[in-house]
């Protein structure tokens, strides 16, 4: 059975609006905590890159689009962490405003 198979089989089986509400809401709280945790171990890293190369990743970001910094392997992950971070918070943004 796949996750929204089981959705449905969840709100077909739960004549209560409201505890199904306090379950979903309990799910992505979960969600939420998780995500929140990641985000402060991509932020503990990326500060580090920002420290050993003395640049925010806003300047880090436009440098190394620019060519200016070269392509060693750090730089690269670097860049991945910010956008993961990126990503990250967009999902964090929104499981806020669902709860």
């Amino acid at each position: 059975m796949n996750t929204l198979d089981k959705l449905e089989l969840l709100s077909a089986n739960c004549s209560d609006r409201n505890e199904l509400d306090r379950i979903l809401s309990q799910l992505l709280s979960v969600m939420l905590n998780r995500h929140r945790q990641k985000l402060a171990v991509y932020d503990r890293d990326i500060s580090k890159f920002e420290q050993n190369y003395r640049l925010d990743s806003h300047q880090f970001q436009e440098q190394f689009e620019s060519g200016a910094l070269g392509d060693e392997m750090d730089l690269f992950e670097w860049l991945s962490l910010c956008e993961l971070r990126k990503d990250l918070l967009v999902k964090i943004s929104k499981l806020e405003q669902a709860l």
